[in-house]
């Protein structure tokens, strides 16, 4: 979606990436060596239990995080080297979150949420596809464009954010537990939802999921213990 077209090719690699935290006798290790690449309107499960490593490995992939060792690229171009600044500039350039919890502004309302990621992302270089309020009439909200974060359901909330997402124009979309809080009714019409977003829109997808049934979904699987790849699987 960034520049008007879906990206083709590599996205997203991490190369022998580790992540410790503390020092010494009182570090931990929260990924361990990992190879991870992501290429161009795939689909991808990161698949294990809470503190797998899933989060941290989310994070690494979208600049948010710096490895420990190791190497992170985005569109073949190092990432991990680039100061604070820098990496934000590469994550406006098509990375885009969808968090457990919606992360909404509260005082915003849905349709202010979405348009102040589409103005940040205009600002950026990004171009949209659509405007703010025919974002939220495509993930059914058109009729709660004033509504506040605190008068949306959990359901609700996480369609705002996901057409907040959707307002940066990504061409790599990550989300961490992004139904973790909702039933489970709820929570397939969300990843329904993204599944057809992401036909129509062509991005990456990546969704890190403690829930294997959810996992089993995508026609790709990376399963983490201990901050290790222990499964790489494609259907």
């Amino acid at each position: 979606m960034s520049g008007g077209a879906a990206a083709t090719g590599r996205l997203a690699e991490c190369r022998g990436t580790s992540v410790c935290y503390g020092r010494d006798g009182s570090a931990v290790t929260a990924l361990a060596d990992v190879d991870v690449a992501i290429d161009a309107a795939e689909a991808v499960a990161l698949w294990g239990p809470s503190g797998s490593g899933k989060t941290t490995l989310l994070h690494l992939l979208g600049g948010l995080l710096v490895p420990s060792a190791g190497s992170v690229l985005w569109r073949g171009e190092p990432l991990s080297s680039l100061d604070s600044a820098a990496r934000g500039r590469a994550r406006a350039g098509g990375i885009a979150y969808v968090f457990q919890g919606s992360n909404l502004l509260p005082t915003f309302t849905a349709y202010e949420n979405v348009a102040f990621a589409a103005w940040a992302a205009k600002r950026a270089g990004a171009r949209a596809q659509l405007e703010p309020d025919e974002l939220l009439e495509l993930v059914g909200l058109a009729s709660k464009l004033d509504a506040l974060p605190s008068e949306l359901s959990g359901g609700e909330r996480q369609r705002v954010a996901i057409a907040r997402a959707l307002a940066q124009a990504p061409d790599l979309l990550l989300c961490d537990e992004p139904t973790g809080h909702l039933d489970s009714d709820t929570a397939g019409r969300v990843l329904d939802l993204l599944d057809a977003l992401r036909g129509r829109f062509g991005f990456a997808l990546v969704i890190a999921t403690h829930d294997r049934d959810i996992a089993a979904r995508y026609p790709r699987l990376i399963g983490l213990a201990d901050g290790r790849i222990l499964e790489q699987a494609s259907s």
